[in-house]
């Protein structure tokens, strides 16, 4: 019998790869600016408090079925990736290990379920998200990460956002159909999943013959589940213990918070998504140099956009908020902004968590996840009681400043090796005359939110980038030198 000829896959460029995640981001804003208006108007704070609670857990239950495998095995199958016979047997393990885990996982949650009083009371919810447990374990998304396939992830994931967003639109009608918006949710970012594994086979070879060698996953994964459970808790530590100690009212407003804010992350995370793999293999090809090349780039990324992100959800943030959800949330504004420097924290600390696994020093990067998790529960546990969803948000900004205070740290000699690469200085400046020149806009532009919005946005873009040409910042200047 014929066996179906495994493809080689197509390498593309660090370009093409932050392009396409570009792409993917780009999206991230589009679907959510027609979903969100629409659905928490619909819903209302009560009804989406509730469901964004239930995903949140689900989230958790995720992260420990996942064992760190989103990092873990990008890393593993980047390193075997020009040899066809070590990725399907690497690939086949670490879907074995998947199998064992979500399995154990899954009969966890259906107990504790049970036990929570709000999971209780909304099990058809809590059954419905579950389905997410699975797909998210299956999808195998950390495969296609490593052979750096990312023109297929952001088609995937666009067909998928389109599929569940025409479905809002027909199931979701009344503040009752918060069941529905719940099925809408899992389609749209989980329903693709079943597709990685049926294309899965035109990369691996599923020959049964082979034997299995699971153990030697075990050790290294140890720290990978370590940091990718806690960094995975502790970046929504202030959502899950928000919905322990608040209402569902109070919850649903905070979060169109995290909404915005995850929404302006994607954005800043969109080069740092796609440096796992290339970082690996430069390191693995002794290419310390164009290791630093690339992070110095991601630094100037991260610093600009995050900035400029900053000055609009400080300045503009009850517009944003009555656009996207209405009066009714106008209590996030103080939320909102309290939360901004997160995407500057938040960026960076995933970019020097990136550069650990890279260079195996991911028990270190676990130390600091782990460490950074205790810190949420501790600060959400003072803070969220005392101060609802002001003291949600605080808990957040202290527990990734800190986390980035420990990396920074570590890498600190490393990090002095970048001064040559990065213009941080510059950037700061030329977002200080931008967000003066944004706070001036504010007060003379007209009172509807969004063309406020629009008008601040365009002032802010042509200032900040006149601002960062006139000061030469380097990342500007390569991207207009095409260098």
């Amino acid at each position: 019998m014929k066996h179906k000829e495994i493809q080689q896959p197509k390498i593309r460029s660090v370009k093409f790869n932050v392009v396409m995640n570009m792409i993917l981001t780009t999206s991230s804003f589009l679907f959510p600016l027609i979903t969100v208006p629409y659905v928490s108007r619909v819903l209302g704070p009560s009804g989406m408090g509730i469901v964004s609670w239930v995903q949140t857990l689900i989230t958790y239950f995720s992260l420990i079925a996942m064992l760190g495998m989103t990092s873990y095995g990008t890393r593993a199958c980047a390193e075997v990736r020009d040899d066809r016979e070590k990725l399907s047997q690497v690939t086949q393990e670490l879907i074995l290990i998947l199998v064992i885990s979500t399995t154990i996982t899954y009969c966890i949650y259906l107990v504790a379920i049970f036990l929570i009083p709000k999971t209780r009371n909304n099990l058809l919810l809590a059954f419905i998200f579950s389905l997410g447990i699975w797909l998210t374990s299956c999808g195998c998304n950390w495969f296609y990460q490593a052979i750096e396939q990312y023109g297929y992830i952001t088609v995937r994931n666009i067909a998928s956002k389109f599929v569940g967003l025409l479905l809002m639109f027909i199931l979701v009608r009344t503040v009752h159909d918060y069941v529905w918006y719940a099925v809408t949710i899992v389609v749209g970012s989980y329903g693709s999943n079943i597709f990685n594994l049926i294309r899965l086979h035109k990369f691996v070879d599923f020959k049964r013959h082979r034997k299995y060698n699971l153990r030697r996953h075990f050790k290294p994964m140890v720290s990978f589940t370590i940091s990718s459970i806690s960094a995975g808790m502790y970046a929504q530590i202030d959502m899950l213990l928000s919905g322990f100690f608040l209402s569902n009212t109070l919850v649903g407003v905070y979060q169109m918070v995290v909404k915005i804010k995850s929404i302006c992350s994607s954005a800043v995370n969109s080069v740092g998504a796609v440096m796992l793999p290339r970082l690996t293999y430069y390191e693995a090809k002794q290419g310390h140099e164009k290791t630093r090349q690339l992070i110095g780039k991601n630094i100037n990324f991260i610093m600009i956009l995050s900035l400029g992100m900053m000055i609009i959800l400080c300045i503009c943030g009850d517009s944003i908020i009555q656009i996207l959800g209405g009066s009714q949330y106008l209590n996030g504004v103080v939320p909102l902004a309290l939360t901004s420097p997160v995407l500057l924290f938040s960026a960076t600390n995933g970019m020097l968590t990136q550069y650990l696994n890279a260079t195996k020093r991911e028990k270190e990067s676990a130390s600091v996840n782990l460490f950074g998790l205790i810190v949420g529960v501790i600060f959400g546990c003072i803070l969220i009681p005392k101060y609802n969803i002001i003291g949600a948000a605080l808990s957040v900004l202290l527990c990734e400043g800190c986390a980035l205070i420990v990396r920074v740290y570590l890498l600190r000699d490393f990090i002095r090796t970048l001064r040559g690469q990065t213009d941080i200085w510059k950037i700061v400046i030329a977002a200080i005359f931008a967000g003066v020149a944004v706070g001036i806009c504010k007060q003379l532009s007209p009172a509807n939110p969004l063309i406020l919005l629009i008008i601040c946005g365009t002032v802010l873009v042509i200032v900040y980038l006149l601002a960062l040409l006139i000061l030469k910042e380097k990342f500007i200047r390569q991207i207009l030198h095409k260098q």
